[in-house]
């Protein structure tokens, strides 16, 4: 089990601005955070940054701080009254970039308090913030252990990832990568879990190109099978692998190229809440399902968990064979930004109807015909090039919020693609305020129940 945290980089932003604005003594501040539970890491999110008032510091210097106990008090009374956890965070402008040994003495006094004072089961924990901005972490133990955050998230306009203990890449096999973006990125790479759901056309083609980045770790998620019709641009794909899951043919994919990449596989549906607990696991998605209730989980858990989500998808408007118009479309999802309900991508009654033929396929039948849900797509047209145009679109947009190669200027969160125009447009929607998404009480809720605070289909036996 590894702990790790997740803010905003508006969270981040205030952070910089309480704690290194004055670099000539230390300086604190509090964090809420709510929590996220998987089979593999404890998740802290972070909502609410609280500074410290001035008369509350008895003594400061750059290397030491003293403040008021009733200053911690308020805070642990806060976290319990609001179930959340509690978080110190303080700066050292000129101290080491870890906790020092009077922290290691004095923090263990504060969190045996806390959780004499706060009724949930923490994690409880503390910060430190470097004069270069780089932020260590830790979590105290109710039994007084004291164990690292592994990895400490930073999602805005641009992802920064901070590892604790980071896996160095065999920079042998990503030479002319490295020429491009220099050593750092590899190493962000490298230490990356990307969920990607949905491993046709779109899905596939993103799997290659990540592997081919030298990410660390996929985990990708579909439970379909492959037929005849997705040998023609499903990637890692032949003839002979009909019948085979999706998702097996991935793992194939990945195994076949070698490049260490570790490609975890879920052959079932994220429309089963057994399922969509594990995308909680991820640091960034990959939308590449066509259903609509499917996407709508994506993108609640872009606004839930602070995992951004980069989904995409091409239409095809043809008939017998006499091609009109091919869209492709990249919406990047991010916390505090417009979703897919806003953006009309997504509809209600479109979620109803798949909801409906997924769980009772007779009753589906019967209010299609009475004309209470619509009718739902059949098999649409896909081809290749298209569907490959499309990820490499959704891949790169990926890159530039790891670098910013695209430059300060470029802060939309939509591509199009008008391949018929040989056109490219981009936009950056407001949300609705009306939109369960501009709904800060779920901005970084984490976990409840029923997960994402929606009814779940039946459990498969």
């Amino acid at each position: 089990m590894q702990y790790t945290l997740t803010m905003l980089d508006s969270h981040y932003g205030d952070l910089v601005r309480l704690l290194m604005t004055d670099r000539t003594r230390e300086h604190a501040a509090y964090l809420m955070c709510r929590v996220s539970r998987s089979d593999s890491d404890v998740r802290l999110l972070v909502r609410e940054v609280h500074p410290l008032r001035d008369e509350e510091i008895l003594s400061a210097s750059p290397i030491h701080m003293k403040i008021t106990a009733s200053s911690f008090m308020r805070e642990l009374k806060r976290a319990d009254q609001t179930k959340q956890v509690f978080l110190f965070v303080h700066s050292h402008p000129n101290g080491p970039d870890r906790h020092s040994e009077q922290d290691d003495l004095e923090e263990k006094k504060l969190f045996a308090t806390a959780y004499i004072r706060i009724d949930n089961p923490g994690p409880h924990g503390s910060l430190v913030m470097s004069a270069d901005g780089s932020i260590k972490g830790r979590v105290w133990m109710r039994s007084g252990e004291c164990l690292q955050i592994e990895t400490i998230r930073i999602i805005g306009k641009r992802f920064r990832f901070h590892h604790n203990n980071e896996t160095v890449p065999d920079e042998h096999f990503f030479q002319r990568q490295v020429l491009a973006f220099g050593n750092p990125l590899q190493s962000v790479l490298k230490n990356l879990n990307v969920g990607l759901v949905g491993v046709g056309g779109t899905g596939s083609s993103v799997v290659e190109q990540l592997i081919r980045l030298g990410v660390g770790r996929i985990t990708v998620f579909d439970g379909d099978r492959l037929d005849e019709s997705n040998v023609s641009r499903v990637y890692g794909s032949g003839t002979l692998d009909r019948g085979q899951y999706k998702t097996s043919v991935a793992k194939n994919l990945a195994e076949r190229i070698g490049l260490s990449t570790q490609l975890a596989t879920v052959s079932e549906f994220i429309t089963f809440e057994s399922v969509a607990r594990k995308l909680r696991e991820c640091d960034v998605l990959f939308g590449c399902t066509d259903d609509e209730w499917g996407r709508s989980i994506l993108t609640r858990m872009a606004v839930y968990y602070y995992i951004p989500v980069f989904d995409m998808g091409v239409r095809i408007d043809s008939s017998n064979g006499n091609l009109r118009s091919v869209q492709g479309r990249v919406t990047t999802l991010l916390p505090g930004g417009a979703c897919l309900f806003c953006r009309g991508r997504l509809r209600a009654e479109n979620i109803a109807a798949e909801v409906v033929e997924a769980t009772n396929p007779e009753a589906a039948a019967k209010l299609r015909g009475e004309g209470y849900i619509p009718e739902l797509p059949t098999r649409a047209p896909a081809v290749v090039s298209f569907t490959t145009a499309v990820a490499a679109s959704a891949v790169t947009e990926f890159l530039h919020r790891l670098t910013g190669f695209l430059g300060i200027e470029r802060e939309s969160t939509e591509v199009l693609h008008l391949f018929d125009q040989t056109r490219v447009r981009t936009n950056n929607v407001a949300p609705d305020p009306a939109c369960f998404c501009t709904d800060h009480a779920l901005l970084g809720r984490g976990d409840s129940s029923p997960l994402l605070d929606i009814t779940w289909r039946e459990e498969q036996s």
